[in-house]
This record gives C-alpha cells, structure tokens and sequence, in this order.
C-alpha cells in the first residue's frame, strides 16, 4: 500500500514537473517579450519626452505607456522574487503547487500587460495621436532649436572684435577734439 502511495507520489510529481517546465518555457518567453518591449517603450518615452508638445492627448499617451512600463518592471521584479524564493528547496508538494500558481499569475499579468499595449495602439489610431516624429517641428523645445539656426541679420561691418577698448580711448580722444 505504501509503495502504490509512493509510486502514485512520484507519477504526480512527474506530471508537475514537465507542467513546471513547459509553463515556464512559455513565461521564459513571455519575460523576454515583456524585456523587449520595455526597451521599446524606454526608447519612445526619451524621444517623447524631448519632443512632447502641448497636446493633451500625447500627454495621455506618454502616461499609459509610464504606467504599463511601471507595472512591467513591478512584474519583472515578482518574478525574479518568485523565482529565488524557495529555487533551493522543492521537497513538499504544496510549495510546488504554490509556486506554480505564483508564476502562473506572473504569465496573466504579463498576459495582461499585453492587451493594455494593443489597447494603447487602438487609441492612437482612434483618436489621432500622430507619430511624435512628426510633430517634430511643434513643440516648445524644437521652435527653440529652430530659432537658434537662423540666419542672423546683423550687419557685419559693424561687428569688431579685440582691442575694444583701444577703439573706445581712440574714439573719446577724436571726440574731444572736435568739441574744443
């Protein structure tokens, strides 16, 4: 009887075990989509930052994606608790249940992380947020650039550099000489 017990033990064991590796094969994958998507988002967050206009609706945008970027790195950061957590010790079987379900909540809320991604991409076509690059010439900081590469108009004759002050001894000397 206690070897069927055993036996029955370690076939279930077994199962968990290939359940443990395939789950996280599959939330191995979605990490490193979530990883990659995150440099996405970091690349996009410094050009939009640089270049964010006055319009609300980017505003809005550059925040959603602030927020999804946030809870992706608070994902990353339950997971790699998760991970570490109990990695040295897998002797009861509840413990593993426990830590299957954990990672499986890791792999939904990344799941979840996804469709508020899709979601942000929807309503940028639907309401007509324009890609930042184009509106690259309208915000505060680029009329400041484009100010500073303009030509200027200043005559230059007029412009004399060095022996300033020889030039102003010379001039009050001419000057007091025509008054007298």
């Amino acid at each position: 009887m206690a070897d069927a017990f055993v036996s029955f033990a370690v076939q279930k064991l077994s199962d968990f075990l290939i359940q443990q590796v395939s789950l996280r094969t599959s939330l191995r994958d979605e990490i490193r989509w979530l990883r990659n998507e995150l440099l996405i988002m970091q690349s996009f967050l410094i050009d939009a930052e640089q270049k964010q206009s006055g319009d609300q609706r980017i505003q809005q945008w550059v925040f959603e994606i602030n927020s999804i970027a946030n809870d992706a790195v608070a994902i990353l950061e339950t997971y790699n608790f998760e991970a570490d957590k109990g990695a040295s010790h897998l002797t009861v079987c509840a413990c593993i249940r426990l830590k299957k379900k954990k990672f499986y909540n890791v792999a939904e809320e990344i799941r979840s992380l996804k469709q508020r991604i899709i979601d942000i991409s929807r309503k940028r076509e639907t309401y007509g947020i324009t890609n930042i690059n184009d509106n690259a010439g309208e915000g505060p900081s680029n009329q400041v650039t484009t100010l500073r590469r303009t030509t200027s108009y200043v005559d230059e004759d007029h412009i004399f550099v060095g022996f300033q002050d020889v030039v102003q001894t010379l001039l009050a000397e001419l000057l007091q000489t025509r008054a007298s």
